[in-house]
C-alpha cells in the first residue's frame, strides 16, 4: 500500500470519544440567521400627481422613489448570502464554555444569545482553536469540498481523516433528522429550518485500513449581525462519519470501526493580513 498523505487539519476541541484540542472533552456539533425575508410586495398603489404642464395628472406609484429621494438615499453594503461557500471553523455545540452562552444557565432566558455567542467563538478562533475545519466550493458544487477534525482520527496514524463533502447541494428547507437535532443545544425540536446546503462525508481515497466509510454533513445560517460595518454570520448544522475497518485494522487491535456525530456552530475562516481566509483549500 504506498503510503499514505497526512492531512493538514486543525486538531478539534476534545471530546468524550477522542482526543482533541485544548477546547474541550465532549463531543462536537449553519443557515437562516434571522430570517428575515420578508418580501416586499410588487404591488403598488397608484396616486395623482400635479400635471407637468399639458392639463393632465400623472400617474405615480405611492412607494415609488424619486430621483432626488434615489441620488441621496446610500446604497447599503450587500449582507452576506445565506447560501455558504469558503472555509468555516466549527465549534461542538455540547461545549460548556460555549453552550452557557448560547443559553445562560440560571436565568429566565429561553432566546438563544446568538450575538454573545458569535463573540465566544471568535476568541477561541483567534488562538486558533476549533472542533473542526471545512471549506465548501461555490454553487453549483461542481467540486468536493474538504473537512477535517481530529474528532474524525485513523487509529493507526494518529491523524484526521482525508474527508470529503460530496454531492453538495442546497436545501430548503434544510430538514435535520429527530436523531441529529436531539444532538442540538437549540431549544425545542425544531426540524425545518429554512434554506441550506447538505451533502455526504466520504474518504477522499479508498483506504486499505478501511471497508467503508460514509456521513452527512447539513448547514444552515441561523443569525446575522454587525461588527465594524461588516456583516458577520453565524451557522449551525450536523456532520457524522462512520468507519467500517477492514481485517487489517481489526487485526491490529482497533476493533471493527466508529460511528460518530456532532452538532455544531460555525463562523467564517479567519482572514490574514491580506484578507485572505485561513483554513483548508479545495483541492
Amino acid at each position: 500500500m504506498p503510503p499514505r498523505r497526512k492531512a493538514a487539519a486543525t486538531k478539534a476541541a476534545p471530546t468524550t470519544t477522542t482526543k482533541s484540542t485544548n477546547t474541550s472533552k465532549t463531543e462536537a456539533k449553519q443557515q437562516t440567521s434571522k430570517r428575515a425575508h420578508s418580501p416586499h410586495s410588487d404591488a403598488q398603489e397608484e396616486i395623482d400627481t400635479p400635471d407637468e404642464g399639458d392639463g393632465r395628472p400623472r400617474k405615480r406609484a405611492k412607494n415609488a422613489v424619486t430621483p432626488i429621494e434615489a441620488e441621496s438615499t446610500p446604497e447599503p453594503e450587500a449582507a452576506v448570502g445565506p447560501i455558504p461557500s469558503g472555509k468555516f471553523d466549527l465549534y461542538g455545540m455540547e461545549l460548556p464554555f460555549l453552550a452557557k452562552v448560547y443559553l445562560p444557565p440560571g436565568q429566565c432566558v429561553s432566546t438563544p444569545q446568538f450575538d454573545a455567542l458569535y463573540d465566544k467563538i471568535l476568541t477561541y478562533q483567534a488562538k486558533p482553536d476549533s472542533t473542526a475545519r471545512c471549506v465548501i466550493p461555490d454553487a453549483p458544487f461542481i467540486r468536493q469540498g474538504r473537512l477535517s477534525s481530529a474528532i474524525f482520527e485513523d487509529p493507526m496514524e494518529e491523524m484526521p481523516w482525508d474527508i470529503a463533502l460530496d454531492d453538495l447541494r442546497l436545501a430548503d428547507p434544510l430538514v435535520f433528522t429527530p436523531a441529529e437535532r436531539s444532538k442540538f443545544a437549540s431549544p425545542g425540536p425544531q426540524s425545518n429550518c429554512g434554506p441550506g446546503i447538505q451533502g455526504r462525508t466520504v474518504l477522499v481515497e479508498d483506504h486499505c485500513g478501511v471497508a467503508s466509510a460514509e456521513g452527512v454533513f447539513r448547514m444552515h445560517r441561523v443569525w446575522t449581525g454587525e461588527r465594524g460595518g461588516k456583516a458577520v454570520e453565524l451557522w449551525e448544522g450536523y456532520l457524522s462519519f462512520d468507519v467500517v475497518h477492514s481485517g487489517l485494522y481489526r487485526r491490529k487491535g482497533h476493533g471493527s470501526g466508529r460511528k460518530l456525530g456532532i452538532a455544531f456552530w460555525g463562523v467564517r475562516g479567519k482572514r490574514d493580513d491580506n484578507g485572505k481566509e485561513i483554513g483548508l483549500d479545495l483541492e
